[in-house]
Formats: structure tokens, C-alpha cells, sequence
């Protein structure tokens, strides 16, 4: 996330993190990030230090039976569960979920989730009805849809997505020692802190995120993008990063009522190799979640792409929605833009080819002026608009997130909600800035934490989706 001129040499992982290293740009509209510091740093304006402590397991993660544990498929329930259509349900918070039958598998409980699943009763090839369940946390989300300048529900209702961002995945599963749990127990920090929203942001970064000129490592990345410098990271193969970080993230997104939003975290050139790459990553991750109807895909996180107008740009936005679409036709999409995600309205008002698209935009105080502001306007008229990423420091010193304006906060909100815009704030940590927390074992909210968590109070129970 954020901008300058690339250097040539990438400076050293620890360096960085230790120094809690500020970066900016002199460009308006763009953001820096500090290097934290802590277990596992990075190098970079995105560099961490790791998760900080957070490396107690989640009870229970795997202690149920799976929803429709059947011999060749059980199903879990009429109206959710983790059916295993394929005999491959989710894992159960506790207790069994769905159906289990011998062959044909008997069906589970009318709501059958994780928590509390019925248990079907039925045996082999036709089996019986199961008991009904009580609906849990693995209960499934209702799929979303595009309609005009709106997101909506099956029942038309329009849904205003509100949440927190995660930093990197792969920083936060090394500092866990190779556990999954630290990504999961952030995510319960969040929500325990009063970040309970309805959408959680997935951050994946490649090998290299360049950053302009500011590289960031992750410690373990997601395998594709050029290589880090020797020993910088642990390189998974595809199969191991979605089956030891990303599924289980998204999984327990959907456990805690979640929508997940797979975010591919590159900041460069997208017109170029990292638009290929960026392709590669879709091609190998939207066919294993086309059938999550919490997943929201974003190709790509910030593209640069200064001296490119939305006519010349909106081919490899083209190419990423293609790439996602040959697997997964419905999925929302969030669509970048040009200039770090500053050029909405221009992309809403010639979108790119495909449905269910939403436009998102970056904002930081260092952006926040009335060309951005009509920018959002525009695109709002016409198609839903996601700030993906926003935030602030309040009284810091940095002059892309840094402002003395205690109305900041409250500016921003009321232009949001005057364009029904859904949001997830940027960032839940202590180290990385904007941060939602004041350290690192994320036990104190920051100004811009608490002002978050206000917020997503004041709307509780006015257009979520339950």
C-alpha cells in the first residue's frame, strides 16, 4: 500500500523491522506503512514484525465431525451447513454437523452448521432424514449480488458491508510458528475488541510486493511474483498456502458470519508482469472458493500505473476479471483502479466487461480532497463502491496518514454513508499503520480504533445481513 520511486537494491528484511521504517510518497493520494517491529519482520513500508504473542491455538477448530461426513456425500442441511455434497464438509465447531449416512448419506438438520449440527440417522444409499440442528457460527452467508449502485441480498435487501483489514497472512501464520492460529486468533481479537463487522480482508502477498521501490518480503508468501532474495522467506507450494493459510482464514471468516475478501496484495505497474502474475494467482485460487458465497475477490490490491488513463488501463483490469470468471461466476469483484485505487468513477463509468463488479477506493488523510472526492461520487451513481482500505493517525506526524483534525473520522463517515458505501478499515494491528490498536497484543484500541468500532456499533442493526 503504498508509493515512491522503486530502488534498485532491495534493503535487508530485519533492518527494516527493527527500524520502524516510514515510507511515503511524493505523489498526492498515496500512503505509507511502517515496518513494525517484533517477531519476523519485514523489509519494506509493509514489513511486520509478526503477530506478536499471538500464537495461542483456537480450541476446537477441528473437533466435530465435518457437515455431511458421509462415506461418498452426505448433505448438511437445507438451508446451510458446510454441506459435504462431496463427502468433504467443513470441520465442526463441536458436535457433528449435518448428515452422515453410509453411502447416499442421510440430509442433517433444516439450519445444520458447525455448532450443534443434526445428525442424520439415515444408512446406506437413500438414508433418512437427520435431526434438526441449531444453526451456529459455520451457519452459511447469504451470496451477494450487483444491483445498479447496489450490493443486495436473494431477497433484494441492500447490504452495507463493514469490517476490518488483516495484515499479511503469511506474517501473521510465521509468527505463530507455521500455525494457522495466527491468523485466527487476530481475527478473534478483532472482533472481541468491538471490530464486529461483517467482513474481514485477507491480505495475500506475493513473493515480492514492490511498493515503489520499498520491497516487502513476506515471510511466507504466496508462491508466484518474482523471487525474494535468498533465505527472505519459506516458500509453500500453491497447494500448501491455501490449505495451510488461506482456506483455513477464509473457512473461519465464514465461522464467525464473515464475508472474506481475498485480496491479491501487489502495489505496482499492473500493466506489466505483475498483471501476469496477478492472472496466474486467479487462475489457480478463484476455482478452489467459486463455490464460497462469503468470498469477494479483489485482483489486485493498489496498481500504480501514474501515466495511464483508464481507457489504457482497463484491459488488464479486463484480463484479472476474465481470469476470475472463467471459474467463478458470481463472486462479487472489487475493481481497482489507477493511482493507487484513486480513479473510481472513472472505472465505474466505463466498467469493464462481467457482473457483480464493485469499484473500490483507497483513502488516507494525504488523499483526501475534492478531486477524490468527486471521484467517489461518480462511481457511486452508478455501481457500488468498497473502501477496501481507509484510516488514519490521529496527531501523527507522517503526512499521508497523519492529521490533527479530530473530525477526520466523522468527514469521512458522512460521506460514505451518504454514498452507501461498504468499507473494511486498514489496519488491525499495533505496528502497521494506520493502525486500529495501540499495540502489539492488541488489548488497546487507537483513536482511529475506537472511532472505527463506534461506527460499526452505530450501524448494528441497521443494514446488515442479519
Amino acid at each position: 500500500m503504498m508509493y515512491g520511486t522503486r530502488m534498485l537494491k532491495p534493503v535487508p528484511y530485519r533492518c527494516l523491522a527493527l527500524a520502524h521504517v516510514l515510507l511515503f510518497a511524493a505523489c498526492s493520494g498515496t500512503k505509507p506503512e511502517a515496518a513494525p517491529s517484533g517477531t519476523g519482520g519485514g523489509a519494506g513500508s509493509e514489513a511486520s514484525g509478526g503477530s506478536g504473542g499471538d500464537t495461542t491455538n483456537v480450541a476446537g477448530m477441528a473437533t466435530g465431525a465435518g457437515a455431511g461426513m458421509g462415506a461418498t456425500g452426505g448433505s448438511g442441511g437445507t438451508a446451510g451447513g458446510n454441506a459435504g455434497q462431496t463427502g468433504a464438509g467443513g470441520a465442526g465447531l463441536s458436535g457433528a454437523g449435518g448428515g452422515a449416512g453410509a453411502t447416499g448419506g442421510g440430509q442433517g438438520g433444516s439450519a445444520g452448521a458447525h455448532t450443534n449440527g443434526g445428525v442424520g440417522v439415515g444408512g446406506a444409499n437413500l438414508g433418512g432424514a437427520g435431526t434438526t440442528g441449531n444453526a451456529g457460527a459455520g451457519s452459511t452467508l447469504p451470496p451477494l449480488h450487483v444491483d445498479g449502485p447496489a450490493i443486495k441480498d436473494p431477497n433484494g435487501k441492500i447490504i452495507v458491508l463493514r469490517g476490518f483489514d488483516l495484515p499479511d497472512l503469511g506474517t501473521l501464520y510465521s509468527g505463530a510458528s507455521q500455525n494457522v492460529s495466527g491468523i485466527t486468533v487476530r481475527i478473534d481479537k478483532a472482533i472481541a475488541s468491538g471490530l464486529t463487522g461483517h467482513v474481514v480482508r485477507l491480505a495475500v502477498y506475493p513473493r515480492t510486493t514492490f511498493n515503489s521501490g520499498f520491497p516487502f518480503y513476506s515471510p511466507v508468501p504466496y508462491p508466484v511474483g518474482m523471487a525474494a532474495p535468498s533465505g527472505m522467506h519459506q516458500e509453500l507450494s500453491e497447494a500448501d498456502y491455501i490449505a495451510k493459510l488461506l482456506k483455513p482464514a477464509v473457512d473461519y471468516a465464514r465461522d464467525n458470519k464473515l464475508y472474506a475478501i481475498i485480496d491479491y496484495h501487489q502495489i505496482d505497474d499492473a500493466a506489466g508482469q505483475s498483471g501476469t502474475d496477478a492472472v496466474s494467482f486467479w487462475t489457480s485460487v478463484a476455482p478452489v472458493f467459486a463455490g464460497y458465497d462469503n468470498v469477494i475477490f479483489e485482483p489486485f490490491n493498489e496498481p500504480i500505473d501514474t501515466k495511464s488513463t483508464w481507457a489504457d488501463f482497463k484491459p488488464t483490469v479486463q484480463s484479472f476479471i476474465t481470469a476470475i470468471r472463467a471459474a467463478a461466476p458470481n463472486n462479487l469483484i472489487i475493481v481497482p483502479s489507477m493511482n493507487w485505487d484513486q480513479k473510481p468513477g472513472d472505472a465505474a463509468s466505463s466498467p469493464p466487461s462481467g457482473s457483480n463488479l464493485v469499484y473500490t477506493a483507497h483513502v488516507y488523510p494525504g488523499n483526501w480532497n475534492d478531486g477524490f472526492k468527486q471521484q467517489v461520487a461518480t462511481a457511486a451513481a452508478v455501481a457500488p463502491v468498497f473502501f477496501s482500505e481507509w484510516g488514519y493517525v490521529l496527531n501523527g506526524t507522517d503526512k499521508n496518514l497523519g492529521t490533527a483534525d479530530a473530525n477526520w473520522g466523522p468527514d469521512f463517515q458522512a460521506l460514505v454513508d451518504a454514498n452507501g458505501a461498504s468499507w473494511s478499515a486498514w489496519v488491525a494491528d499495533g505496528s502497521w499503520t494506520p493502525n486500529l490498536f495501540t499495540n502489539q497484543s492488541l488489548s488497546s484500541l487507537s483513536a482511529f480504533g475506537t472511532f472505527t468500532a463506534s461506527w460499526l456499533a452505530s450501524k448494528a442493526t441497521s443494514d446488515w445481513v442479519f
